[in-house]
């Protein structure tokens, strides 16, 4: 029991001894041999993803907008009140500082490579900088206010880079993730899957949502939204243009046929399109803890169904959808998009 108890703690002090060393070499670097060593530790985990990274630019997002299902919103208050969406790249990283990119804007640039140059440097941050003209700079205008330099920030629990810009200060006001893909297929399919799943979204004519665990329902939307009742004028020139969508439930009908209902609430969400189907930032947002980001195209619906999984890094489960978890613990919660009609 005794030489036990020393052989434990000789390992103790070992490990100590190594930890202490470590943290004397770092200290021992000048500042411009650890931001050296940071840009070059980022430009080889960009460049080594030969088949290159899926990645999903939300610029302009606000958790807070229509997030309550339990707050009534103006009859006619929600038109221009909409929030920003946001769109899916594919990136491939060259070590001459050079990058291929494709965007789901359209067909034409979903499937072809438009090469510029970007730059890896640091200031606060390690800084990824796209330096000449590329797809990212058309999201830089006065609507999603996009920016062209993106601070490193880290990887997330599913080993994704993370970045965000210095547009904002507050948490939860952008989001950019990528993701690194695995084979050529991804490269040549991702922003063109993208496109036709945020395509396909678009083209129903009256998507409604349901929020439901087994026979119980949660939330299930009913009203048309992509004309406004007021003017008769389609709402769908401004979800397109800042892919964000409003899910809406008459809390009180009108007892008038085919007038307005007295009392509404809502969920909604900026919106882009994935190769699995959709994905929502800031989320459709039932309450704190129950919040649907990712949907998977099936047939012809849009479905999400939630799952835990452990987080390592806040040392807690976080709720994610299934089929991107699929050894997740299921919860029974799904949420489901699919296309009513125009049942006016």
């Amino acid at each position: 029991m005794h030489s036990n108890y020393k052989l434990w703690l000789i390992a103790i002090i070992a490990t100590l001894v190594v930890a202490c060393d470590a943290d004397i070499e770092a200290f021992d670097r000048s500042p411009a041999q650890r931001n050296a060593e940071s840009i070059a530790a980022l430009k080889a985990e960009l460049t080594a993803a030969e088949h290159g990274w899926r990645v999903l630019y939300f610029p302009r997002t606000d958790s807070l907008l229509f997030s309550n299902p339990s707050e009534l919103i103006p009859q006619f208050g929600f038109r221009g009140r909409y929030g920003y969406g946001g769109h899916c790249f594919s990136m491939k990283f060259h070590a001459d500082n050079t990058l291929e990119m494709k965007a789901d804007y359209n067909a034409s640039t979903a499937s072809t490579p438009l090469t510029s140059e970007y730059n890896v440097g640091r200031n606060s941050f390690t800084q990824l900088s796209f330096v000449t003209q590329n797809y990212v700079h058309e999201l830089v205008n006065d609507a999603f206010r996009a920016s062209s330099d993106w601070l490193y920030m880290g990887k997330n629990a599913d080993g994704d880079l993370v970045f965000r810009t210095a547009s904002y200060l507050e948490p939860a006001r952008e989001y950019i993730v990528f993701t690194k893909m695995t084979n050529e297929e991804q490269w040549q399919r991702t922003t063109n899957k993208a496109l036709e799943n945020r395509e396909y979204f678009e083209s129903m004519v009256n998507p409604q949502l349901s929020i439901h665990r087994g026979s119980r329902t949660y939330f299930r939307s009913d009203i048309y939204v992509k004309r406004d009742v007021e003017t008769n004028k389609s709402l769908l020139r401004e979800i397109k243009a800042k892919k964000y969508y409003l899910f809406l439930f008459a809390q009180k009908k009108n007892p008038i046929p085919g007038y307005p209902a007295k009392e509404i609430v809502g969920l909604g969400s900026g919106y882009g399109g994935t190769e699995h189907g959709l994905t929502f930032r800031a989320g459709l947002r039932y309450d704190s803890k129950t919040m649907f980001f990712d949907f998977e195209r099936v047939g012809q619906r849009f479905r999400a169904e939630l799952v835990e999984v452990y987080d390592p890094l806040l040392r807690k489960t976080r709720l994610v959808s299934k089929h991107l978890h699929p050894e997740g613990v299921e919860t029974g919660l799904v949420a489901e998009i699919w296309d009513e009609g125009d049942d006016r």
